[in-house]
């Protein structure tokens, strides 16, 4: 690549005189120098003209009769002498940085695209549309197929335009997704940099809110994209068939485009389902600490009666002066049961993170000792695991109090849901299967020095490079009592403390500013270690109206400070509150 090759910046524009003068402005600020900026008139009516022409020779000006924003993006790219295209729209803004950041990692058969941010009418910040930048590094059509693609933040080869034709100017709306797939299929990369490089305005006037043809355009695209999708660029990116319509379908299944969406579930349907997992070997780690014999023997006896029966199970022992070593040996009637003693109390994470290091299995299951499986659990989840290709998989489960069962139904959570989790982790360590290359690949392990969330913390870690696989199906039995996290204030508030303190520990979490902030805030939310003797300060805090206002005062708490010190100050700040506590 030349040192420093002329980028073409293009604007279209119809009716922007809200607008325009900020979007050329924001390309003539760029850093980069060597750059032409092209706007292109659509017929406009307004004042579009008067404001563009006073630029004189800073930009390539040309006006033409309506023809929509196809037609506008054609004349341009047919204007542009550069070797690189950067498509801006009119209401829309670049950050100085764009396009010099872009060129750093750009060849000719490379399309970056970015991050971005969301702007309202008047330019004020509502959102940021931080993409999963380690998910879709070599993954060229991930990022189309999960409709994460912005147009403006893209810097594209003026040669792909010339391999791939002319934005189709019988589409309205879908004209940029239309390009895209082609340019994939032509065998352009396209490539993620983990930056926010440009802001996308949000506002009335959209073509996505006017246009009458957005949802029978995006039904056709949808069908055209996923239907005629390379096969070899399936099994690249999505490893199976299988994987591949079940991700496209979970994208549509709430969109506007349930024409699409109804012919991939039809097409998925369709697929065949058979597959081979008996030589499949699955490794279900059962750590104990003072569990009844009775109620371990449960634990043991659900995985001894699971329907697949490729598996070994590790029983650990965290307390192993609190147990007769023949009341141990009634639990050890199979031969697939391997019996291991810690040398002293060590932990839960210790005793699974020992577990793990000594397992044979193709997989992990993890099982506390006060749970059960359903029989079938492991075969279904081997399954589907093997369908997808997939690393990470976990269920549905059932909730069991002393008077009540309650299905929890965290199974629906699939796909990329490291955002959900993040803010409000909804899985259940017994639940879980990760394939075991997985450990050795890359060195997950439980934390061993947090004794509550530790199982969350592992969760985000390995979300943050792979798709989780959800079954919504109930196939464990979680047992809880007053004790348990979920119903205990002090072990809830420990937990939400060492999950908040992983998050803002590692980058590639943080980065995730309004999932983060999610969690601080409920983490804020929970009671704050009191002494005993401190009444009035109990009572004050125990009444009605200080609990009532809590929320209010730390959302308007939090905001202030985002608002005063901004995200990353505004973290420090959480994080020294946490240590204090």
């Amino acid at each position: 690549m030349k040192n420093k090759p002329l980028v073409s910046i293009i604007i279209p524009v119809y009716n922007g005189e809200d607008y325009v003068k900020e979007a050329i402005d924001s390309a003539l600020n760029q850093t980069y120098d060597n750059k032409e900026i092209i706007v292109v008139n659509d017929g406009s009516f307004d004042k579009t003209e008067t404001i563009c022409l006073k630029y004189g020779k800073k930009i390539k000006y040309f006006s033409k009769e309506n023809g929509g924003v196809s037609t506008a993006l054609n004349l341009a790219i047919k204007k542009a002498s550069g070797e690189y295209i950067s498509w801006l729209s009119h209401d829309d803004l670049y950050y100085p940085n764009k396009i010099e950041d872009e060129v750093k990692i750009a060849n000719n058969n490379t399309i970056i695209y970015s991050d971005y941010d969301l702007i309202d009418e008047n330019g004020n910040n509502i959102g940021n549309i931080i993409l999963p930048h380690e998910k879709l590094e070599n993954k060229n059509s991930l990022p189309l197929m999960k409709g994460l693609i912005n147009g403006i933040t893209l810097l594209i080869p003026k040669k792909a335009f010339i391999d791939c034709g002319e934005f189709n100017i019988d589409l309205k709306c879908t004209q940029d997704y239309d390009m895209w797939f082609r340019m994939l299929t032509k065998g352009y990369n396209f490539v993620h940099l983990e930056q926010s490089l440009a802001s996308s305005r949000q506002h009335r006037n959209q073509t996505t809110n006017t246009s009458t043809k957005m949802v029978s355009e995006g039904n056709t695209l949808w069908k055209n994209m996923t239907f005629n999708m390379p096969k070899d660029i399936i099994l690249k990116d999505f490893k199976t068939e299988y994987s591949f319509y079940k991700q496209v379908a979970s994208v549509l299944k709430f969109s506007p485009y349930q024409e699409a969406y109804k012919s991939v579930v039809k097409k998925f349907d369709s697929l065949d389902r058979t597959i081979d997992v008996s030589n499949k070997k699955v490794s279900v780690i059962i750590p104990f600490y003072d569990e009844s014999i009775d109620i371990i023997k449960r634990a043991v006896t659900s995985v001894i009666e699971q329907t697949h029966k490729n598996l070994e199970i590790l029983l650990i022992n965290d307390n192993p002066t609190n147990y007769k070593r023949k009341s141990i040996n009634e639990i050890l009637t199979d031969k697939r049961i391997k019996y291991i003693e810690n040398k002293k109390n060590s932990g839960v994470s210790f005793s699974r993170n020992f577990g793990i290091s000594k397992a044979t299995g193709d997989y992990i299951a993890f099982l506390d000792a006060d749970d059960v499986f359903m029989k079938d659990k492991i075969e279904i989840q081997l399954e589907e695991l093997e369908r997808n290709q997939a690393v990470f998989s976990h269920t549905s489960y059932i909730l069991h109090t002393e008077d009540s069962e309650t299905i929890m139904n965290s199974g629906e959570q699939d796909g990329d849901i490291l955002r959900e989790i993040i803010t409000c982790c909804r899985i259940a360590t017994p639940t879980v299967m990760i394939k075991k290359s997985v450990f050795d690949e890359h060195g997950y392990s439980f934390e061993e020095k947090i004794g509550i969330g530790e199982d969350n913390c592992l969760w985000m870690d390995i979300l943050i490079n792979y798709e989780a696989v959800g079954i919504n199906k109930p196939l464990s039995i979680v047992y809880v009592d007053e004790q348990s996290a979920a119903y205990n204030n002090d072990k809830q508030y420990i937990g939400l403390k060492n999950i908040l303190i992983h998050a803002l520990n590692d980058s590639r979490i943080n980065k995730y500013k309004k999932e983060v902030c999610l969690l601080a805030y409920n983490f804020s939310r929970t009671n704050l270690y009191l002494s005993n003797d401190d009444y009035e300060l109990q009572s004050i805090l125990n009444s009605r109206s200080w609990k009532i206002t809590k929320p209010l005062r730390l959302a308007s708490k939090t905001v202030r400070s985002l608002k005063e010190n901004g995200f990353k100050r505004t973290m420090i700040l959480i994080k020294r509150h946490i240590c204090k506590k």
